[in-house]
C-alpha cells in the first residue's frame, strides 16, 4: 500500500477528475433516527489530529467530568506564526495558535473562561454556544482579564472569537478565533475517529520572504482573501485512517463566506448543525460562524480529500484535508 504523503499527492493530482465525478443525490433534509443509535462502526484506534490540531478528550470524558469547568485563554498578538509553505503571519492569536485551543464541554456544565489580554488593544471574547448579555464578551483593555462564566445548554459546534466593538472582524480576520465543542448529555454518540478542523484565511500581502506583516483593513472588509485553510496550516500532513472507520468532525467555519463542505470519495452519513440529524448528505453549506458535526465512513482503501466545494481555487496553497489509509503495524498508534 501505499505511503500516506505520496497517497495524497496522487489524490491532489486527480482532483479534476475525482471532482467532475462528484455529482449525487441531493442532501436529504428528512428526519432519521440519531446516529447514535444505529450504523456499525470499525474503530481501530483513537482521536485524530493535525500539526496544529490536537486530539480531543471526546464526549465520554467530557460528561463524566465535573460540571463546572475553567478554561484559561491569553490574547496574543504574534509577530509570526508558521503556515507552512514557507509563509509566516504575524496573527492576533489566542494562546499563540491559530486556531485557538479546542474548548470541550457539556450539555448543562456550567463554563468559565478566563481571557487574559495580553496585547496592545483591547480585545474579548465571544463564543457562540452561551445565551449571555452580550456585554460581558468584553472587550477589556491591555493587560486586564475578562471572566465569563454561564451554563452551556445546547450541544453542538460552535465557533468563538474575539470580540471588540467595531473592529470585531478584522480581530476575528487577524486569527483570534477557535472551536468550542457542547457534547450532548443524554444522547450518546456513536464509536467514532473524532477529529476538529476549523477552516479560516488569511488577509493580507506576504513579501519576498514569506512573511505576512499583519491583516489588510481593506481586504478584510471586502473578504478578498490571500488564500484559506484548515486548522491554520497550508501544509497538514494526510490524517491516517483506515478502511470501515467512522470519522466525526468537529467542524467550525470562521469565513469568509458559506462552507460547501464535501468529502471526495464519501457522502456524509449523518450531519448535525442543530436538531435533526439528516443523513446521506453530499454538500452541505456551513455559513461563516457556524459549525456542524460531519460523520462519514471511510468506505475503502485510498485517499478522501475534505474540501470546501466553493474554493477549489485554493488547491494550490494546501486547501484540502486528506484521510488516508496506510499500513499500520499492529499495536501501533494511529497518528497524523
Amino acid at each position: 500500500m501505499m505511503r500516506a504523503r505520496d497517497a495524497v499527492s496522487l489524490a491532489l493530482l486527480t482532483l479534476p477528475v475525482a471532482l467532475y465525478a462528484c455529482a449525487g443525490p441531493a442532501p436529504s433534509t428528512t428526519q432519521a433516527p440519531s446516529p447514535a443509535a444505529g450504523g456499525p462502526a470499525t474503530i481501530s484506534g483513537g482521536p485524530l489530529s493535525t500539526m496544529n490540531m490536537p486530539g480531543v478528550a471526546g464526549q465520554q470524558k467530557a460528561c463524566a467530568g465535573p460540571r463546572e469547568k475553567t478554561f484559561d485563554l491569553d490574547v496574543i498578538e504574534t509577530t509570526g506564526v508558521d503556515l507552512g509553505m514557507g509563509m509566516t503571519f504575524a496573527a492576533w492569536t489566542y494562546n499563540g495558535r491559530i486556531p485557538g485551543p479546542t474548548i470541550e464541554a457539556c450539555e448543562g456544565d456550567r463554563v468559565t473562561i478566563n481571557v487574559r489580554n495580553r496585547g496592545t488593544t483591547s480585545h474579548g471574547l465571544d463564543t457562540h454556544a452561551m445565551k449571555i448579555d452580550a456585554r460581558k464578551y468584553g472587550p477589556v483593555a491591555p493587560g486586564a482579564t475578562l471572566k465569563i462564566e454561564k451554563t452551556v445548554d445546547t450541544p453542538g459546534v460552535f465557533m468563538y472569537h474575539c470580540a471588540a466593538g467595531p473592529v470585531t472582524d478584522l480581530h476575528i480576520k487577524s486569527g483570534i478565533h477557535g472551536a468550542m465543542i457542547v457534547y450532548p448529555r443524554n444522547e450518546q454518540l456513536r464509536p467514532a475517529r473524532e477529529i476538529v478542523v476549523v477552516e479560516s484565511a488569511v488577509y493580507g500581502t506576504r513579501d519576498r520572504n514569506g512573511h505576512i506583516p499583519g491583516t489588510d483593513p481593506a481586504k478584510t472588509a471586502k473578504n478578498d482573501q490571500l488564500f484559506s485553510m484548515f486548522n491554520g496550516r497550508l501544509d497538514n500532513a494526510p490524517v491516517s485512517v483506515n478502511p470501515g472507520d467512522l470519522v466525526r468532525m468537529y467542524f467550525v467555519n470562521v469565513g469568509p463566506g458559506v462552507s460547501a463542505a464535501h468529502v471526495i470519495g464519501s457522502v456524509f452519513d449523518a450531519v448535525y448543525a442543530g436538531a435533526p440529524w439528516v443523513h446521506g448528505v453530499q454538500t452541505f453549506a456551513v455559513p461563516a460562524g457556524a459549525g456542524a458535526m460531519f460523520e462519514f465512513y471511510i468506505p475503502e482503501a485510498g485517499v478522501f480529500p475534505f474540501v470546501d466545494h466553493d474554493k477549489l481555487a485554493f488547491l494550490p496553497f494546501g486547501f484540502a484535508l486528506a484521510f488516508a489509509s496506510v499500513d499500520v503495524a499492529p499495536g501501533s498508534a494511529v497518528s497524523h
